[in-house]
């Protein structure tokens, strides 16, 4: 269903700080769940063609920021963030998905029963788009920007530099001053994005989940 700004308590302050940017509506599963989940909203996203550890390390800090009661946020697709979701949804939490396209379908579209699952056990799913809508680069990164938007930090996992939304959705976070939090990175090449950002000091390492959640 559509949540059209303002809405009074459904609308999510947060995007307040997107400025003229901030969009007129958004469409929503789960719609009237949002303001308790975006109050304490955490972003974990990274590569959707991750390395095995970037897929461990998103299962790992993903259940601890769960369990800790900050929502898990992501994108639903493969890799990081598809990761992400299932572990805090094994955790018994409810996560918030922000999808690069319409909200009858998943992207990618074998991701459905990850869609359905989401809303179903009392989180929401929202995007800026109608359904119908297909994913784009244009989508991936305004939806990107949506995503640092809507949470208090972002932990990027891992992320190739100059060719990921993870990596708009960090540059953006900085931009918006949102805590932007990084576990070290590998010596992958899909981890240069990351290393870049730890380098330049715009992020911040985490060497676990107990470090990250002291500073959210």
């Amino acid at each position: 269903m559509p949540v059209h700004h303002p809405l009074g308590q459904v609308w999510p302050a947060a995007l307040a700080d997107l400025g003229p940017d901030c969009p007129l509506g958004l469409w929503a599963r789960g719609g009237d769940q949002l303001p308790q989940l975006t109050v304490s909203a955490v972003a974990v996203t990274g590569n959707r063609n991750a390395t095995e550890q970037a897929i461990t390390r998103a299962q790992v800090f993903a259940t601890a920021i769960a369990e800790a009661g900050h929502t898990v946020t992501a994108t639903l697709a493969c890799g990081v963030d598809a990761a992400a979701h299932r572990a805090a949804a094994l955790a018994g939490r409810a996560t918030l998905a922000v999808l690069p396209r319409g909200l009858d379908r998943a992207h990618p579209h074998d991701h459905a029963q990850l869609l359905s699952s989401v809303p179903a056990t009392g989180g929401a799913v929202v995007s800026l788009y109608r359904p119908g809508t297909e994913a784009s680069g244009a989508t991936l990164r305004a939806s990107a920007t949506l995503l640092a938007a809507l949470v208090r930090a972002v932990i990027l996992i891992e992320a190739l530099d100059h060719a990921e939304a993870a990596m708009h959705t960090a540059q953006v976070a900085a931009d918006l001053h949102r805590p932007l939090l990084a576990p070290p990175a590998t010596k992958d090449v899909r981890a240069d994005g990351s290393a870049r950002l730890l380098a330049e000091q715009r992020a911040v390492l985490v060497p676990d989940p107990a470090r990250a959640l002291a500073l959210l």
